[in-house]
């Protein structure tokens, strides 16, 4: 098992899916992020610089994810993991999930979402 920081139900507004009502209202995403990086520098010198601050993980996260519009929540997961990678150079790698609610109710009924792991090139 790696060290990780971890967000859970990390709540950021998107306007994302392939229906023109979801681009039109958007929705709240559920985002769940484990961010796997070394912890023991930050365990040693107590400081902030020597791990991730999940405060600008979430800043970030939400800030994207509201940026533009997206057609698929593979896109946005991409986005969000290759943003977070340039962002914290000590992370070496990231396990994603978006739970997406509906708006086209009509279409769909249930609780869709994604789940990605990348690591550092």
């Amino acid at each position: 098992m790696k060290d990780c920081v971890f967000l859970k139900d990390l709540q950021a507004f998107c306007r994302l899916g392939i229906y023109e009502i979801e681009h039109k209202l958007g929705q709240c995403l559920r985002i769940e992020l484990e961010l796997e990086f070394d912890q023991e520098k930050a365990g040693k010198t107590d400081s902030i610089n020597d791990t991730i601050n999940y405060v600008d993980v979430s800043i970030t996260v939400r800030e994207l994810a509201a940026s533009r519009p997206f057609m698929l929540l593979e896109n946005l997961a991409q986005e969000i993991t290759d943003t977070l990678f340039k962002k914290f150079e000590i992370l070496d790698a990231i396990k994603l999930e978006i739970h997406k609610n509906i708006v086209n109710a009509d279409q769909f009924a249930g609780t869709p979402g994604i789940k990605v792991y990348r690591e550092r090139k």
